[in-house]
């Protein structure tokens, strides 16, 4: 075949390929088989039901204000709309566009003779014929930031709800801790008396009231110090409602000793990118940087554009009907196009490297948050035994110190030994309860249930 024929037909096979989008193929991603410690497989995973699993009416009350007022998700849920509107833009500009324009003109001369009057009316309508599918890519690209503005809102949410629970459990295990120092510092008011009385009995050297009168100062100093911490907490929890600080909250318990918990379906590794709506969100700003480089890459190809008008002015009796086409070649600024789809395909693979480390870090948030369950589930039974033997110590010291048998300090010892018992099984209570949050958000909560 003669080859002066045939080129001009590879050529236009070229444009031809040029011009068709770019399929998205997820890149080729390690992942694990099964989590090491499973979950509990019959667990409703939707929000609702998750969070009465609690049993816990405040809470739920916490999480509904907070998904009402919580200024991040309002900041979440404008950025879906702006998203939403620029997708609208994009898809406008593959469509006809019309303007019109009115205007009238009268002049007279300066030395006194007839003036003139003027005017135009004008329709126009211009439409850019996607030959090679630039506005195609550019309504994907706005299409693909609306769907991951939307996995964002979703995420907003669940963030939203982890942290009016951790907050909510902060200020009820504060509240829990300040029963604590209360109880503590009666109980040092009683050791108190009972050295003074023993002291002016002469049953007891003086030393016994000064260790009594030092272990009730430290409570209060104690009881100060966790009236702070409360506040703080409180102050932050009014922050996420969209308060001032000292903003009235609701009614919140002391955090109990012993409390209802959902179980957490963790389902398989594979599952993690149809349920986590943060890495739904990333993978579609992925395939929106895939098609901003078929954008640039269409930018090559010469742009095609068919325009009309209708105007009627002074200057000429009747309507006019014109029409006429555009062919422009901004392909002659060859370096610079070149040079924004080379930054475009670096974009591409920039945001490919981060969705691969935004996977693997959330099958490592999983894994370690299973992990740590079982470990605080395992030191919390461990704890309620070390309470138990802290709290019979305790007991023995003081009727060993009423018998006489042992001093002051050793009473001191040992009810400190309990007060520290009692504020560690407070403490792994409030981490169990945190590590579930964290969990349910590391899996997506309900986003992907039903």
């Amino acid at each position: 075949m003669n080859s002066s024929k045939t080129w001009p037909w590879l050529a236009l096979a070229a444009l031809l390929a040029g011009c068709q989008a770019t399929p998205y193929q997820r890149q080729p991603l390690a992942e694990p088989a099964q989590w090491s410690l499973p979950g509990e497989i019959g667990q409703n995973m939707a929000r609702e039901a998750w969070w009465s699993g609690f049993g816990d009416p405040a809470l739920l009350r916490v999480l509904e204000q907070a998904r009402r007022r919580n200024p991040d998700l309002e900041i979440a849920l404008l950025k879906l709309r702006k998203a939403q509107l620029e997708a609208g833009l994009a898809d406008s500009d593959a469509r006809p566009t019309l303007s019109g324009a009115l205007s009238g003109n009268r002049s007279r001369p300066l030395d006194g003779g007839g003036g003139s009057r003027t005017h135009s009316e004008s329709l126009k309508v211009d439409y850019e014929v996607d030959l090679w599918g630039r506005l195609d890519a550019a309504r994907r690209a706005s299409g693909e930031a609306f769907v991951a503005s939307r996995y964002d809102a979703v995420s907003a949410d669940l963030l939203s709800d982890s942290a009016a629970a951790e907050l909510y459990w902060d200020i009820a295990a504060g509240k829990a801790k300040i029963a604590l120092a209360e109880a503590a510092l009666a109980d040092a008011g009683r050791a108190q008396a009972l050295a003074r009385s023993k002291w002016k009995a002469g049953a007891l050297a003086e030393q016994d009231v000064t260790q009594a009168d030092s272990a009730a100062l430290e409570q209060r100093a104690n009881l100060l110090s966790l009236r702070e911490q409360l506040r703080k907490k409180e102050n932050a929890l009014a922050l996420l409602l969209d308060g001032p600080p000292g903003s009235p909250l609701p009614d919140i318990p002391p955090l109990a000793a012993r409390f209802a918990a959902p179980g957490v379906a963790a389902g398989l590794p594979g599952e993690l990118l149809r349920r986590r709506p943060d890495l739904m969100a990333a993978e579609a700003r992925l395939r929106g940087k895939l098609a901003d480089v078929d954008q640039k890459r269409a930018d090559f190809f010469p742009r095609f554009s068919l325009g009309g008008d209708v105007s009627r002015g002074s200057a000429a009796p009747g309507a006019q009907l014109g029409l006429g086409a555009t062919l422009s070649l901004p392909f002659l600024n060859w370096r610079q196009l070149n040079l924004k789809l080379k930054s475009g395909e670096a974009d591409y693979q920039l945001a490919e490297a981060e969705f691969r480390k935004t996977l693997y870090a959330a099958y490592r948030e999983v894994e370690e948050g299973l992990a740590a369950r079982r470990r605080l589930e395992d030191s919390a039974a461990l704890q309620r035994e070390a309470q138990g033997l802290a709290a019979r110590n305790e007991a023995l010291a003081e009727s060993r110190y009423r018998a006489g048998e042992a001093d002051m300090q050793s009473w001191l010892d040992a009810a400190r030994g309990k007060r520290q018992a009692d504020e560690k099984m407070l403490e792994s209570n409030l981490e169990r309860l945190k590590n579930l949050a964290l969990l349910y958000k590391a899996l997506g909560g309900g986003a992907g249930a039903g």
